[in-house]
């Protein structure tokens, strides 16, 4: 994008950022949905679009063209949509493992990695046998 105009770098990356919303959409439905084969597949998509959008702004940023407020703006939420599907990501999955630590309780009778203290459950102990 170098000697691009500066209506070509905001159309440019207002084309990756409209992009990136609709995959975060298409995120946000799967969540919802429950569907891990869906989820994994928004999730492909939607790292591939930040991929490519993120070369985009890169570039947008070396032009030295500033971004229309309202632009900077949409990015901002952009981020802060993915910040909370990370955090929702990983609720889950903490969830599920206090669930699964319930239902498959460890031989020796100490906590799950979720409550305990890292590195010294039954999975460490195996691998530390490996070193």
């Amino acid at each position: 994008m170098p000697n691009l105009s500066a209506v070509a770098v905001t159309d440019a990356v207002q084309t990756h950022l409209g992009e990136i919303e609709s995959h975060l959409g298409a995120l946000d439905a799967a969540l919802a949905s429950g569907d891990a084969d869906r989820i994994e597949q928004q999730s492909q998509i939607l790292q591939l679009g930040l991929a490519q959008g993120l070369a985009t702004f890169r570039q947008a940023a070396a032009s030295g063209a500033p971004l229309p407020d309202a632009l900077q703006h949409r990015l901002m939420l952009a981020r802060t949509r993915c910040l909370q599907q990370q955090q929702a990501v990983q609720l889950a999955s903490a969830s599920l493992g206090r669930t699964l630590s319930v239902i498959f309780p460890s031989q020796d009778g100490t906590q799950g990695a979720t409550y305990g203290v890292p590195g010294q459950g039954a999975g460490a102990r195996a691998m530390s046998a490996y070193r």
